[in-house]
C-alpha cells in the first residue's frame, strides 16, 4: 500500500449526531466483489424510520481518535460522495457511479449485501478480494481502490472509474488488431499478471471483460472475487473458477493447478486481438501456441521467459511499466446514458434490511471488521 493509502479507523460505538456538529470523523471500509452468479436482486423500497438504524457505521477502535464524537453513516457517505446512477449489476449488489463531494473524482461503487454474501461464501471468500485491492496499488495495471465504507448490511467498495469500458468491447469496436497493437496491450498484461504472480495471488478469470481501457489508453486489470491467494512456489488448488473458452485444460479436467492457469487465458486472449496476417514472422503464431500448451509445466509463463519471447523483442520493458511507451490507440469515453436513472442509497438499504428481518448476526459483523480505508 503507498503511503497516501493510509487507513482511518474510528470507534464501534456509534449514535445520531445532530446536523450542526458536521466535522467529519470517518472512515470505514470494506471490500469484496463476488462470485457473479450468486447474486441475489433486491426489489427497492422506501426507507422506514425503524429501518435507520440499519445504517449506522460499523466502526473499529484504534489509538487515532475521532475528530468529532460521533456520526452517521449516512452523513458520512452524503458528505463525501454523490450517487449519479447503477452501471452494473453483479456478484452481491450494484455498481454505481459516483462523484466525490470534495475532489470530484467519479468512482465506480460496489455496493454489496452482507447478507447476501456472506449466504454464499465462506469466511476466507469474503477477505480475498479486499486484500488484492491493497496490493493491486503497486501495479499501473490493476485496478485499484480507494475508499470504502460500511453500513450495518452493506459495504460500499469505491474503485477506479474507467470511462472507456472494457477490453471486449474494445475489440468489438476495433475488429482484430495489428501487431504492435497487440504486441502493446500483451506486454501490459504481462506486467500485470506477473506483478499478480509475484504476490502469490492467481487471478482465475482472466478475459477480455475483465480488462478495463483507461481515457489515456492504457489497460487495467479488474475483478478478483475469484482470485486465489498463497500461491506462491509449488502450491496448487482444485476447485474450478472461471469463465469458459478461457477455462485451462488442468482445470476443466479436475486437475491440481497454479499459476499456468492465468498464463493459458493470457494465451486465449492474445489469440483473439491478433489478425491472421504476418503472425508467423512477427512471433505471434509461436507465443500463442506456447500459451496455449496443454502441460502447464511447459507452458510459457511458467516455463522459460515470456518477456524474452521474440514477440516481445522491440518492447522496452522499463518503458512499459512505467507508462512511457505510448498506447496505439487513444479511446473515446463513452456517453452516459440518456435520463439515468437516479440511485438512493437508502432505498437499497431498506430493501436490504426488508429482505429478512433482524439485524445481521454480531459474529457475521466481525467479518468486516478492519477494512476502513480511503486515500483521498
Amino acid at each position: 500500500m503507498s503511503p497516501k493509502d493510509q487507513r482511518i479507523q474510528v470507534d464501534d460505538d456509534v449514535t445520531t449526531e445532530p446536523k450542526s456538529a458536521k466535522k467529519r470523523k470517518l472512515i470505514l471500509i470494506s471490500s469484496k466483489g463476488a462470485k457473479k452468479s450468486l447474486i441475489k436482486k433486491e426489489e427497492d423500497v422506501p426507507k422506514t424510520e425503524d429501518q435507520q438504524e440499519d445504517q449506522r457505521v460499523s466502526v473499529e477502535d484504534s489509538g487515532v481518535r475521532p475528530t468529532c464524537s460521533r456520526s452517521t453513516i449516512s452523513e458520512n457517505i452524503r458528505e463525501r460522495l454523490i450517487f449519479h446512477h447503477v452501471l452494473g449489476r453483479g456478484g452481491y449488489g450494484k455498481v454505481v457511479l459516483a462523484e466525490g463531494t470534495s475532489n470530484h473524482q467519479k468512482y465506480a461503487v460496489k455496493i454489496i449485501s452482507k447478507r447476501a454474501m456472506l449466504a454464499n461464501c465462506n469466511e476466507a471468500d469474503v477477505l480475498v478480494e479486499h486484500r488484492v485491492l491493497q496490493l493491486a496499488s503497486g501495479s499501473p495495471f490493476l485496478v485499484h481502490a480507494d475508499f470504502a465504507f460500511q453500513t450495518k448490511l452493506l459495504f460500499l467498495l469505491g474503485l477506479e472509474y474507467m470511462s472507456c469500458g472494457d477490453f471486449d468491447q474494445f475489440l468489438r469496436m476495433k475488429g482484430r488488431l495489428d501487431i504492435p497493437s497487440a504486441r502493446f496491450y500483451a506486454a501490459e498484461l504481462v506486467c500485470g499478471i506477473q506483478f499478480l504472480h509475484s504476490k502469490g495471488i492467481v487471478h482465475r478469470d482472466l478475459k477480455p471483460e475483465n480488462i478495463l481501457v483507461a481515457e489515456t489508453g492504457h489497460i487495467k486489470i479488474t475483478d478478483f472475487g475469484l482470485a486465489l491467494e498463497n500461491m506462491l512456489g509449488d502450491r496448487t488448488a482444485t476447485e474450478y473458477a472461471g469463465t469458459e473458452g478461457y477455462v485451462a485444460p488442468e482445470m476443466l479436467a479436475g486437475e491440481e493447478y497454479g499459476v499456468g492457469v492465468d498464463w493459458y487465458s493470457f494465451g486465449v486472449i492474445l489469440n483473439e486481438m491478433i489478425t491472421s496476417q504476418r503472425t508467423t514472422r512477427s512471433g505471434a503464431k509461436d507465443i500463442i501456441k506456447k500459451l496455449l500448451l496443454k502441460d502447464p509445466a511447459k507452458r510459457l509463463g511458467v516455463h522459460g521467459n515470456i518477456r524474452g519471447h521474440r514477440f516481445f523483442q522491440h518492447i522496452d520493458w522499463v518503458s512499459v511499466e512505467a507508462l512511457r511507451m505510448p498506447p496505439p490507440h487513444i479511446p473515446v469515453p463513452s456517453i452516459p446514458q440518456l435520463c439515468p436513472r437516479q440511485f438512493y442509497l437508502d432505498r437499497m438499504e431498506a430493501a436490504a434490511a426488508a429482505a429478512k428481518k433482524g439485524p445481521l448476526p454480531s459474529k457475521d459483523q466481525a467479518i468486516f471488521r478492519g477494512f476502513s480505508f480511503v486515500t483521498w
